[in-house]
């Protein structure tokens, strides 16, 4: 019998629990999303906003989220989620400007793969970019990437936002 079970502590005072290796994790993540693109080329777009709406609409009870009122403390509640599960290893949310936000993530595990898409021209997963996308929908905002992801060469990964009131 093979096992291969690694558990990782979490908080003080809470069980360990089995985690996924970040490289396989990547690996996965990279492989769906390229064959999605292969298969409904630039509709994958529609997947990534749609994974993020589920996910915030999974998460949103868990992190205290309901009713808070300011979009930008959202924000910042999501970013300290994604450093507590372990997506990245840390994270950082600027108001840049009254409508413009930014942010930049340390080391998140599906960086390698993102970048790949990148480079190949197909659509990346922006799992934590579509996840406060979806939160920005609570307050009847929007928000529009500010050109491409920035791939810092110490594993930083920084992304701007310019964020407007959604009309529809």
């Amino acid at each position: 019998m093979i096992t291969s079970k690694q558990s990782y502590p979490l908080n003080e005072g809470e069980k360990s629990r089995v985690c996924v290796d970040p490289e396989f994790f990547d690996l996965e993540i990279y492989a769906i999303y390229h064959a999605i693109y292969d298969l409904i080329g630039e509709d994958t777009w529609k997947i990534v906003w749609r994974v993020g709406e589920i996910v915030y609409n999974e998460v949103k009870d868990k992190i205290g989220i309901v009713g808070v009122e300011d979009p930008f403390e959202v924000l910042k509640k999501l970013a300290d989620w994604l450093k507590r599960v372990g997506y990245i290893e840390d994270i950082e949310v600027f108001k840049v400007a009254e409508d413009e936000i930014e942010y930049v993530m340390r080391n998140p595990i599906i960086s390698q793969g993102a970048k790949r898409l990148i480079e190949e021209k197909r659509v990346p997963p922006h799992i934590s970019t579509a996840l406060m996308f979806a939160a920005l929908k609570q307050f009847n905002m929007k928000a529009k990437m500010v050109g491409e992801p920035r791939f810092l060469p110490d594993g930083r990964i920084a992304e701007r936002w310019k964020l407007f009131v959604d009309n529809s």
